[in-house]
């Protein structure tokens, strides 16, 4: 089955982004040239207009493709947003398209050139235009990724450049890409999200995180299928068509309206009474719930893309600078008590490192789990010098208490429900933590910004390219606990430094097993996010690269016709 790429998907291997959080090049709008995997229609007739509202969990911050971090950025920026390819899933490995396979990419065409193929020459589709009409052209490649790449932008994703020398446009539709050497994500690191040079040229690097066009998002200039319309900050997002994609992919639907609904009960009640169309991150005993009392409703998942985990941030906390506390602490978590606990058997696994399943090239099964082993945490901690010296219940050293706080998101029961979790666990050693739930944007701003937190429960989208440097180096982009390793940055390098996906898989690999060494995370599971969808939704393509994969495909079977007027309170006609 093919699936199509999303945004962590692009520029990205940064991107790793957080499933809560982030979920780290667009390729594409939601998704791009999927050939295989059926869409929902039931082989009926698509109709045209209409409006589906989707439930989120947050709002939309800042999606732009050199600045977004968070999920709703991310998703949103897949909509508007064309690169020079689009991507694809198929048989555990990334595969690049152009424009024949996918209306997502700019290229029609890409060819390898220069000694030892260390160049890649681009051939645009030169009818393509902005959605304010202006044409698509070299230029807008060569400033955007000019852009990335000065260090006063500060992109979370200008990792993509490391390896380029210089981007060249020799004429208004050709762009040639030049490398430093010649590496298997050479085509991965030339699909970021392409920017508009003339609406953005004139304003610093460095200010552009608070360019005015992010205060009022509807006179953002894109170039993907779908524009926003209208905005109410913390309430809801309207997507319209831009009028100037190509007609013959132009969307079914009239709208897509993003509305915030912060409550994971909330979004379940929405959607059963028809409020909303789509619920994104519907918990799993919800589903389970649900299955045989909403028949309305149907259930779509984005397979082995997910990776839970408790972060420790060894800035804050000097006891995580020592990894026998890091390994004793995932000791005392039971993992797959966790898992059956909350009945998460069906759409989740526990996890042992950075590569989940889906890449079927470097995800070890023979490797095992962090086994359960309550007296073994112990006995590490009181090798470490982590004792109750006073009998209180909580390990002291040097007089300082083994004590912490760890920060998750509002808006997802799963999380809330294992740190009460975690906390009990680790009170069993002698580790005191105290939970802080926060709003999903402030999370953002604390962990990926501001490193302002002592642990983190979150979740990495795993990016789909095997790179793992910007996580895992010391200085690392998205290295969200300060964790430093001579050996972890050798072994990246040398993976890097491959020419073929032969010669890097091993050191990734490698890489990976020093990780679960490390222990730099707590790794808990991985795991399945489901989307709710009404019925009277078609179209849909929810697959590993996201719930907006092809939106332009999407339609409704009591479409109202092209162009109903839209109802105010729902953002469009329904």
């Amino acid at each position: 089955m093919n699936y199509t790429g999303g945004w962590m998907r692009g520029a990205r291997r940064t991107a790793a982004a957080l499933a809560v959080v982030l979920g780290a090049c667009t390729d594409g709008g939601g998704g791009s040239g999927e050939k295989t995997a059926a869409p929902r229609g039931g082989g009926a007739e698509p109709k045209l207009g209409g409006t589906v509202v989707v439930a989120e969990a947050g709002d939309v911050q800042q999606p732009l493709p050199l600045l977004f971090t968070g999920a709703p950025d991310g998703d949103l920026m897949d909509m508007m947003y064309m690169g020079l390819t689009a991507q694809a899933w198929e048989n555990g490995r990334l595969v690049y398209q152009t424009s024949d396979d996918s209306p997502m990419a700019i290229a029609w065409l890409h060819e390898y050139t220069g000694p030892d193929s260390t160049a890649i020459r681009f051939r645009m589709r030169s009818a393509l235009r902005w959605s304010d009409g202006k044409p698509i052209t070299a230029r807008d490649v060569v400033w955007t990724y000019r852009t990335l790449a000065d260090p006063r932008a500060a992109s979370p994703h200008s990792d993509v450049t490391k390896q380029l020398d210089s981007v060249r446009a020799e004429n208004d539709s050709t762009v040639v890409f030049h490398f430093k050497r010649h590496y298997p994500e050479m085509l991965f690191d030339a699909g970021t999200g392409i920017m508009p040079e003339h609406v953005y040229a004139s304003t610093p690097p460095e200010r552009l995180a608070s360019h005015p066009v992010l205060g009022r998002l509807e006179t953002m200039v894109v170039s993907g299928p779908w524009k926003v319309g209208a905005r109410q900050a913390g309430r809801q997002t309207t997507l319209v068509h831009n009028p100037h994609f190509p007609e013959e992919f132009r969307p079914r639907l009239d709208r897509i309206v993003l509305r915030v609904v912060p409550d994971p009960g909330t979004r379940v009640t929405e959607l059963r009474n028809g409020t909303v169309d789509v619920g994104r991150g519907i918990t799993f005993e919800r589903v389970r719930e649900l299955r045989g009392q909403a028949p309305n409703l149907r259930w779509e998942r984005e397979d082995d893309r997910y990776w839970e985990f408790v972060a420790y941030n060894q800035r804050k906390v000097a006891a995580f600078r020592d990894a026998r506390v890091r390994r004793a602490l995932g000791m005392a978590v039971n993992v797959p008590g966790i898992v059956q606990t909350l009945a998460m058997g069906e759409f989740a696994t526990p996890a042992t490192g950075p590569y989940p399943p889906i890449f079927r090239d470097l995800y070890d099964p023979a490797v095992r789990p962090l086994a359960y082993d309550t007296a073994g945490a112990r006995a590490l901690l009181d090798s470490a010098g982590w004792r109750d010296a006073d009998g209180d219940g909580i390990r002291e050293k040097d007089g300082r208490p083994l004590r912490f706080t760890l920060l998750t998101n509002t808006g997802n029961q799963r999380r809330q429900d294992v740190s009460t979790i975690l906390q009990q666990q680790w009170k069993a050693v002698g580790a005191d933590m105290r939970i802080q739930m926060l709003e999903l944007g402030a999370l953002n701003q604390r962990m990926l910004v501001d490193h302002d937190f002592e642990a983190v429960l979150t979740s990495w989208g795993v990016s789909l390219t095997p790179d793992v440097s910007a996580m895992w180096t010391s200085g690392g982009a998205y290295n969200l606990t300060g964790y430093s390793s001579a050996e972890t940055d050798s072994l990246i390098a040398r993976a890097a430094a491959q020419a073929r996906p032969e010669g890097a898989n091993p050191l990734w690999r490698s890489v990976a097993a020093r990780i679960v060494q490390d222990q730099p995370y707590t790794s808990l599971y991985y795991y399945d996010p489901v989307t709710g969808v009404n019925n009277r939704v078609q179209g849909t393509h929810v697959t590993s690269f996201g719930a907006y994969a092809r939106s332009w495909e999407w339609w409704v079977r009591d479409a109202p016709g092209r162009g109903a007027k839209a109802d105010s309170s729902e953002g469009g006609s329904r």
